[in-house]
């Protein structure tokens, strides 16, 4: 398999799974099913996104694949019941689809993300695709994670979600840079020193909530930083 073009394939469906598909366009994809013109848009700007990182008059009818591919999938997908599991194996196929073509596919050309690839130092492209991970993908994946086990079901923990989903986004950032550095003392301190401050909390939902979530969020983001010093 080439792994820069699965990576590169990679990064398209990042960005246009989670960072061009808004909660609102997810929802009209649901209720409306096949009468949603999202849909449509979508797995179009999917294949778009591929045919772009991966400019090539060959890849075109590849590109036209994945298109069609990531349509019959979501189209299935808006027919099951939402929930952790819908979400997983839904991602699982999209993925399949991408190293089967990067294992089908000969390229001899230089990909763009091979032109800014930095092999003495860090995998730029890699570090790339861990910060588009921590933010909007981490954020749905940890709060399908809580909602699946009932965790911050009260309304105390609604009242900080959004506050939760932004701070989130931060020290999955900042744990990244840390383990960039190998830092990863530094990164016990903020989970140790987050951790005792939850505990002064008496709202035993609300602590839950907030140390499940934080775990989650660090371990997603050593895991992503980890991704990027190969």
């Amino acid at each position: 398999m080439n792994s820069t073009l699965f990576l590169s394939l990679v990064l398209a469906h990042i960005i246009g799974d989670f960072y061009l598909q808004t909660d609102k366009c997810c929802e009209q994809k649901e209720t409306r099913k096949f009468k949603s013109w999202f849909l449509y848009v979508h797995a179009i700007t999917i294949g778009l996104l591929s045919w772009i990182i991966v400019p090539s008059c060959s890849f075109g009818l590849w590109a036209l694949m994945i298109a069609v591919s990531h349509f019959a999938i979501d189209a299935v997908k808006i027919h099951c019941p939402k929930g952790l599991w819908s979400f997983v194996i839904d991602q699982l196929f999209h993925l399949s689809i991408l190293a089967a073509i990067s294992t089908i596919y000969e390229t001899t050309k230089e990909l763009p993300l091979q032109m800014i690839d930095n092999p003495s130092s860090f995998s730029t492209p890699l570090l790339i695709l861990a910060i588009l991970l921590c933010i909007k993908p981490a954020n749905i994946l940890i709060k399908l994670i809580l909602e699946k086990y009932q965790v911050g079901e009260s309304a105390s923990c609604d009242n900080i979600k959004n506050a939760g989903a932004l701070i989130g986004n931060l020290e999955r950032l900042i744990t990244i840079v840390f383990v960039m550095l190998g830092q990863f003392e530094a990164i016990g301190f903020i989970v140790a020193a987050k951790s005792i401050l939850r505990f002064k909390d008496t709202d035993t939902a609300k602590t839950e909530y907030v140390l499940a979530g934080t775990f989650l969020s660090f371990g997603i983001a050593i895991l992503c930083g980890l991704m990027a010093r190969i």
